[in-house]
């Protein structure tokens, strides 16, 4: 059977992918002011990564008394707002330096909806798998796990045009993804997985729904049920 590569949908500049690495950088920047530190966040005391940072449930002290947060406290947005700050610069700029070479590559050729979809669901893919396997007190921050669906979709699209990933220049750069994933301590095994495996099933299915020309809103709804989805599995993971 012949596959049909991909239309590219998106030749201009890469405008979602732009935002994403704004927000980020804005993120990090926020977090620098607010602790006052070089490294961006580094506690859990009161400073950013306790307000933003994603874990399931702790216990802080605010205004003299003690007071529960995390998603099982209601605070829902660490969903998002974790995958915008970053534990220093190498940890910005490694994530940064992915999502600006991936995102071109999807974002033309899904377009941007569906780019934009996909990094939704990769993303709320990697809270989903942090919260599932991560201690409830523990802290997670940073765009990993969306970078990583991303990396899966990629994988998927040189395939569906009969090529290989693991033959291009992009293999050397996922393959450090993954070593650093499994050997280096304080990483999020379950986020940056989680994220993978979310965004290589949402790939897979927007590349099928490409091949039978489905229209944008298509593959934005699918996204939009994937994201449901996740979002209720991490509240259930939180509360666990």
């Amino acid at each position: 059977m012949t596959v049909r590569p991909m239309m590219v949908r998106s030749p201009s500049r890469p405008w979602v992918t732009q935002i994403l690495l704004a927000l980020n950088g804005l993120g990090f920047l926020y977090s620098v002011v607010a602790s006052r530190s070089a490294r961006g966040i580094t506690r859990i005391d009161g400073g950013v990564l306790e307000d933003g940072s994603l874990l399931a449930r702790a216990v802080t002290l605010r205004g003299g008394r003690l007071e529960w947060i995390g998603v099982d406290a209601g605070e829902y947005y660490r969903l998002v707002t974790s995958a915008f700050l970053h534990d220093g610069v190498f940890h910005l700029a490694f994530n940064m330096y992915i999502l600006w070479i991936l995102g071109q590559i999807l974002e033309a050729g899904f377009g941007r909806a569906r780019f934009l979809s996909l990094f939704i669901v990769s993303m709320l893919g990697g809270a989903f798998g942090a919260l599932l396997l991560s201690a409830p007190n523990s802290p997670t921050v940073g765009a990993s796990g969306a970078v990583f669906g991303l990396m899966g979709a990629t994988v998927l699209v040189h395939r569906s045009v009969g090529g290989s990933i693991w033959r291009s220049p992009l293999a050397p750069l996922l393959m450090l993804n993954i070593v650093f994933t499994l050997l280096i301590p304080r990483i999020s095994i379950g986020g940056h997985f989680g994220g993978l495996i979310a965004g290589a099933v949402l790939g897979a299915l927007m590349l099928v729904l490409e091949r039978r020309n489905a229209p944008v809103w298509a593959t934005v709804s699918l996204g939009g049920m994937f994201s449901a989805l996740l979002v209720a599995g991490s509240l259930i993971a939180a509360a666990s």
